[in-house]
């Protein structure tokens, strides 16, 4: 599938309109639960917290690969590896036919326990979050003292890919602020001799979400997902979003829920896919109306006031919640988040 920069350009390619072809990638978002509470991050601010439901996986990836869809990324505003059922769905998708299949993680919970079926069912790449170089300033930054657990889980997998002859790809990104810039090639160092490719960030405002990171870190304008096409970008033209709560958004860290198109409760993923809707949404983009859109502040590190695309899918996030988003234990014994949700559901 070449690099991950060529990965990343690949995506962008392609006409730019109002009705463009149905995307050959698309991201699914399993929960929107996470262990950690990264200072930079719209997410321990979420309000209502869900994962998805096993029948609505199982209809999404049917209805994406009937439609076209040859890559899925398997994770978007929370922690995958929370979801108990994470190997089974990787294993139904190959099963379908899907090409690549991959994931983002903060890689505290990639231990061998975990990470190992998931792997075995068909993962195509890993990529691990890691946002500082030294343990303290990654409990700083990240809200859980995971740092040496990460490493050690990355080497695991390292070693277990070699042993096992997979063709699975292992990346480190690193989302860097003003206090952890200094650290960049400390940690690239430390995860050089396990990984593929090494893939740093500089800080942004979350697309729109975070303007607070203006505090932490230099964020350029016009510099979050434009990818070279100035002022226009790519994610509503390239793929979208399932949300765990079974709707689609235009972005991929759309917390709040103001580029909600559609709810796949109502309708099929190729309906709104083509729905006008997101293709108004589209024309704005192409146009450069993008006032009063989340999208105008993401691509001019602004807080302006934002309409929502579809009022009632509204999220209200804004209350910092850390420690719910960060405890992964109950009663001292580690869960999975599915599990949680579950329990909410049986005390409602």
């Amino acid at each position: 599938m070449g690099s991950l920069a060529q990965r990343k350009r690949l995506v962008t390619l392609g006409k730019y309109k109002e009705a463009p072809e149905f995307p050959k990638e698309f991201f699914l978002d399993l929960t929107s639960f996470c262990n950690h509470s990264c200072v930079f991050c719209a997410n321990p601010m979420i309000k209502n917290k869900t994962t998805m439901q096993e029948e609505m996986v199982h209809r999404v990836f049917q209805e994406a690969y009937e439609c076209g869809v040859t890559d899925i990324g398997l994770y978007a505003t929370g922690e995958s590896f929370l979801v108990r059922k994470l190997a089974d769905y990787i294993a139904f998708a190959k099963n379908i036919g899907f090409s690549y299949l991959f994931i983002t993680t903060n890689g505290a919970l990639a231990t061998p326990e975990r990470a190992k079926p998931v792997i075995d069912a068909g993962l195509d790449s890993i990529k691990f979050s890691i946002s500082a170089g030294t343990r303290n300033t990654y409990k700083k930054i990240q809200g859980r003292d995971d740092f040496d657990l990460v490493l050690k889980n990355l080497r695991w997998i390292s070693r277990y890919r070699d042993e096992k002859k997979y063709d699975l790809k292992i990346y480190v990104t690193m989302v860097y602020t003003n206090e952890t810039q200094s650290e960049v090639e400390m940690l690239e160092s430390l995860v050089r001799p396990f990984i593929d490719e090494w893939d740093p960030h500089e800080l942004t405002n979350q697309c729109g979400n975070m303007p607070e990171n203006n505090s932490i870190g230099d964020i350029r304008s016009e510099n979050p997902r434009g990818r070279g096409r100035r002022r226009v970008c790519y994610q509503p033209f390239k793929g979208f979003t399932v949300t765990p709560e079974g709707t689609v958004s235009a972005c991929i860290i759309d917390y709040s829920r103001d580029l909600v198109v559609g709810d796949l409760n109502q309708s099929t993923l190729s309906e709104i896919w083509e729905g006008e809707v997101y293709k108004n949404f589209r024309r704005r983009h192409l146009t450069r109306n993008l006032d009063g859109l989340i999208c105008h502040n993401c691509m001019n590190n602004a807080e302006e006031p934002v309409d929502p695309l579809l009022p009632e899918y509204k999220h209200d996030y804004r209350d910092r919640n850390i420690e719910s988003s960060a405890d992964a234990t109950i009663d001292g014994k580690e869960v999975y988040f599915d599990e949680i949700s579950e329990m909410n559901r049986d005390s409602d």
